[in-house]
């Protein structure tokens, strides 16, 4: 016999269709309320009728929440899912990795993707966690980062120390998006290099139809030519920046494609007695030529042109000094198991561009002879490097880098006129996800007045990915 006290929820679904759920009241409750209803459930298009009496008020608000947010979940369902190289579910990985050329700093792809049913819009999360261990013999400062240019002569160096770090660190945001219009590409990168290790924005850009705009790496240098390495740095001569742009990229053909930029970039300049910073005010215009080897390699050509303007403290006028530079790089396969990478780097005024010489003050310098001009110095640099595949997961590179001022003026004669770098590294992708490593590194810093101190530090890394 049923309780005089239950509670009945029906469904009807066509002729004669009926299910029934019932609930025995508890009366030792001491509230009770009548609540009613018809709701749809768009999954299975049945249409459920309650009429609850003296139910209990709790287990009514919660039957209501249940329903409503699966009525929304329905209306709004996103799919996840867990990728990587070896298991491309749906192709995301591939996707997300060939979403734009990638550094080998940069990571590939993330490794949880969010997605809707039409499959027209992928978001993913991803990262990795990476512990650096250093121990250097001469006292370099930076742990993250082997600065050739920081190296101080022999003799005045402060003695061997070790360092452990995990400042390069990355979470990051992908976005792909088929729109009617063209397909859309938004990515975020950040690393823990701020203070007390705060997030510390690296990238941050939207592309749609060749158009970026945001924050990455500047359109005159090439980072699939810079080789693997432990340290931050990488080749003093190498040209890795990242900066706000507005950058159009245009195919020509399946193999050849061009860029046009404008670009922010704070120079550094060494200002003297008669001379003062002052703001920007037309940004660069970098410009590269790319051609596609069919190999899977690929040749590149850029150009930029500056225009620095810094203040005159003697005419109290702001003046302009024009810079520019060339560089060419590559990235060229020999054989199954080696490749080879390189880039050349030749201007005026351009040392904000140059890793080693970046912070050195040397994008302007003062004259010989008028106070208050400034002049845009020569500077060059080159690196080359092989990278050895001894089999899918371990591989090494071998890394040489020299960079130089050319102008000296009115600099003196403990400024830095050239640095030579040497790296050897070994990584290991021990399983999917994770990578080690240990890479050796040399330094050789040299003043105008000859003198010159040598660095050496041998780097250690556990990377796991997310």
């Amino acid at each position: 016999m049923d309780s005089p006290h239950k509670d009945t929820i029906k469904s009807t679904s066509g002729k004669g269709a009926q299910n029934t759920w019932t609930e025995q009241n508890d009366k030792r409750l001491p509230y009770s309320f009548t609540f009613s209803g018809r709701v749809r459930i768009p999954e299975t298009g049945k249409w459920f009728q309650f009429n609850h009496k003296k139910m209990k008020k709790k287990a009514a608000i919660a039957l209501l929440a249940v329903l409503t947010a699966g009525i929304c979940v329905q209306a709004q369902k996103v799919n996840v899912v867990s990728v990587s190289q070896e298991r491309d579910t749906h192709n995301f990985y591939t996707l997300m990795k060939e979403a734009f050329p990638l550094a080998f700093k940069d990571p590939a792809a993330p490794r949880f993707i969010f997605f809707d049913d039409n499959k027209n819009f992928l978001f993913g999360i991803g990262g990795y966690v990476q512990m650096n261990a250093a121990y250097d013999f001469n006292g370099l400062p930076d742990y993250n980062s082997f600065i050739t240019s920081q190296i101080t002569p022999n003799g005045e160096q402060s003695g061997a120390s070790y360092g452990m770090t995990l400042e390069q660190s990355t979470l990051f945001f992908k976005l792909l998006g088929n729109t009617r219009a063209g397909r859309l590409v938004s990515y975020i990168e950040m690393q823990f290099e701020g203070p007390d290790n705060t997030p510390k924005l690296q990238q941050a850009f939207v592309q749609f139809k060749g158009l970026t705009v945001g924050k990455a790496w500047s359109t005159f240098g090439d980072m699939t030519s810079v080789p693997s390495t432990i340290d931050q740095e990488g080749p003093g001569s190498a040209i890795e920046v990242r900066q706000p742009m507005i950058r159009y990229t245009v195919p020509f053909s399946a193999r050849f494609q061009a860029s046009l930029a404008l670009e922010y970039a704070e120079p550094s300049y060494t200002t003297g007695n008669h001379a003062k910073s002052i703001r920007q005010k037309i940004p660069d215009i970098p410009l590269n030529i790319r051609y596609t080897l069919k190999n899977n390699g690929h040749l590149q050509a850029a150009a930029i042109l500056r225009n620095i303007s810094y203040g005159n403290a003697v005419t109290d006028k702001d003046k302009i000094r024009t810079g520019w530079g060339v560089t060419g790089s590559g990235n060229i396969p020999l054989n199954k198991n080696n490749r080879f990478m390189f880039q050349g780097v030749y201007g005026q005024g351009i040392a904000h561009y140059i890793q080693d010489i970046s912070v050195l003050g040397y994008d302007l310098i003062p004259g010989n002879h008028t106070e208050g001009k400034l002049i845009a110095p020569t500077v060059w640099g080159v690196f080359g490097a092989i990278q050895h595949n001894w089999n899918p997961r371990l591989y090494s590179s071998l890394i040489y880098s020299y960079t130089r001022m050319q102008t000296r003026k009115t600099l003196t004669a403990t400024d830095y006129k050239y640095a030579q770098y040497a790296a050897a590294n070994l990584l290991w992708m021990f399983t999917e996800f994770g990578t080690t490593g240990i890479e050796y590194e040399y330094g050789r810093r040299t003043n105008f007045d000859s003198r010159y101190g040598n660095g050496n530090r041998i780097n250690i890394m556990v990377q796991y990915r997310f």
